[in-house]
């Protein structure tokens, strides 16, 4: 059975945040900061149509329709038909207002249909692929929407038809930056827990703030005759922002910086096809800013979840060596108990003539009724510490492996250790509590890590194989170049405190084979000579 392919599992649809209740207060709250934004950002003279190369509210709505799907739809609706009213005073036949706002609906309303449903993005764009889907299905949905928006009025007379490619690339381009730029803001803003956007890791520093505020400046400097030749100099603090905090801290310094090169266009008084130009770079930008955000903090998320790993496996292994270390002072402490009882019982028999002090016979009765007692608290200690069974699950091996490699490779990089992997593909799913089967692997590999720093051979090598075997079931092989292990140590592995390392215990091996025994495996070595060790430790397959 092939192994099943690794990485993060989709999100269902509609992700993890939490759910819009679209009750009448959010409906009025919507269209007031609807209505605003969109009065603040319309760039051109009333009365005007709803083509302009800076249109955040495409933004807000698209954002509205992730997180409500077609609930959504008459309230968009309801907002586009508003907008032109009140802030566009539209211009054109009550026909065509209704066609046109018809058309941005369906279109929309399908790119959120096929993220929430068919690709099942997660909203809060928590991994790259959530920002490549969101980026490649609205930018399509816009370049369906641009002409067909347009051409609503062209054939309501309202446009030339000659102007039709102009203006639908001046539609797209509007509702694709308002995408790259409002709508990740929004999203996370909506997410659970403390909006991410407030949290003073993730928000641009005062330096940053303030090196775009500079790059802004810069680009509109007459330096060389051309005002527009340093536009690049605002990837710098974008890179600079986006590397450091992530996805939130990038797309708060794109809309920063689209805020402030619309400003700075509209201030000096630029004309429409500057904004154009201008506009086309910054959609460049803030793909820019969202990719790399996105990347930075999938990457951290991966880190963090590593070091959570990297400590529930520390947490277990320190379960375990308790537990060890307990079932072997129980079975220490049970013989001399034992003994103890014993030697009371024949104390009594001697006591039990006629002179005998009446108090004696009183304090060694509790003498046995203590030691009994203590017996049976080590007696239960020992069937608790044995009784515990671990969590399985189908598991893939190679997931094992290579979680396994991620946690040991810093100790083999330390070492000078060279670490190889031999997969034997296809490999069958096998039952077993992954994070205790880590932690056997993980042991495994330090053992030989730290046999071959310790002999320090020629040949520095660590190799990880898995393999199917019969009967169903995986075989994990950790084989090391080391000294292998000394004779007389081959026949006291899996006793406790048995060991050879200065420092070490001599629970590591009998905790690895009780985790693999409670899995219905089995750990053995498979072979040891001066010039390397083998171990294999063998698990069946999950039922099919």
């Amino acid at each position: 059975m092939p192994v099943p392919p690794a990485g993060p599992v989709a999100a269902p649809p509609g992700g993890a945040a939490p759910a819009v209740r679209l009750t009448a207060g959010f409906a009025l709250a919507f269209l007031g900061v609807y209505l605003a934004v969109d009065w603040l950002t319309f760039i051109h003279p009333r009365p005007n149509l709803n083509i302009t190369p800076w249109n955040p509210p495409a933004g807000l709505y698209l954002a509205l329709l992730l997180r409500t799907g077609l609930r959504g739809v008459p309230l968009t609706f309801a907002a586009l038909v508003a907008g032109d009213l009140a802030v566009r005073g539209h211009p054109a036949s009550a026909a065509s207002l209704v066609a046109s706002n018809l058309v941005i609906v369906a279109g929309y309303a399908a790119a959120a249909h096929v993220l929430r449903h068919r690709v099942a993005i997660d909203p809060e764009l928590s991994r790259v692929r959530d920002v490549g889907w969101l980026v490649g299905v609205t930018f399509l949905s816009a370049a369906a929407v641009a002409p067909a928006f347009v051409g609503v009025f062209v054939l309501d007379g309202a446009v030339a038809a000659d102007d039709l490619p102009l203006f639908a690339f001046q539609y797209w381009l509007g509702d694709a930056i308002a995408i790259a730029v409002v709508t990740p803001v929004v999203l996370l803003l909506h997410r659970p827990g403390p909006p991410p956007l407030r949290l003073p890791a993730e928000r641009p520093s005062a330096a940053q703030t303030a090196a775009m505020i500079a790059a802004l400046a810069v680009v509109f400097l007459p330096i060389g005759g051309d005002r527009f030749n340093l536009f690049y100099v605002l990837f710098l603090p974008l890179v600079w922002v986006a590397v450091t905090r992530g996805l939130a801290g990038a797309v708060l310094a794109a809309l920063v910086i689209q805020g402030g090169l619309i400003a700075g266009l509209q201030i000096i008084g630029f004309p429409l096809n500057a904004v154009v130009y201008h506009q086309t770079l910054m959609l460049a930008l803030a793909i820019t800013a969202l990719f790399l955000g996105a990347v930075v903090s999938e990457r951290r998320a991966v880190e963090t979840r590593l070091r959570e790993h990297e400590a529930e496996l520390a947490h277990i292994a320190r379960l375990a060596v308790t537990g060890e270390m307990a079932s072997a002072l129980a079975h220490e402490l049970n013989q001399p108990l034992l003994a103890a009882i014993s030697y009371t019982r024949a104390a009594q028999r001697l006591l039990d003539g006629a002179d005998t002090p009446p108090r004696a016979q009183e304090f060694i009765d509790k003498a046995v009724a203590q030691a009994e007692r203590a017996g049976e608290v080590v007696r239960g200690l020992r069937a608790f510490l044995r009784k515990g069974s671990p969590h399985l699950a189908p598991e893939a091996a190679a997931d094992i492996v290579r979680e396994t490699l991620a946690l040991v490779r810093a100790d083999a990089t330390y070492n000078r250790v060279h670490l190889r992997v031999d997969v034997a593909e296809p490999l069958p799913p096998v039952l077993c509590d992954r994070i205790q089967v880590e932690q056997v692997l993980l042991n495994l590999l330090h053992n030989s890590i730290e046999a071959i720093a310790a002999a320090d051979p020629p040949r520095r090598e660590v190799v990880l194989s898995v393999r199917a075997a019969d009967p169903a079931g995986v075989i994990f092989a950790v084989e090391d170049t080391g000294p292998g292990v000394v004779a007389d140590m081959v026949d006291r592995l899996y006793s406790p405190f048995a060991t050879t390392k200065p420092a070490g215990m001599g629970l590591g091996l009998p905790i690895c084979r009780s985790i693999v025994e409670s899995h219905g495996g089995r750990l053995w070595l498979a072979g040891t000579s001066a010039q390397g060790a083998v171990f294999h430790v063998f698990l069946p397959a999950a039922p099919p």
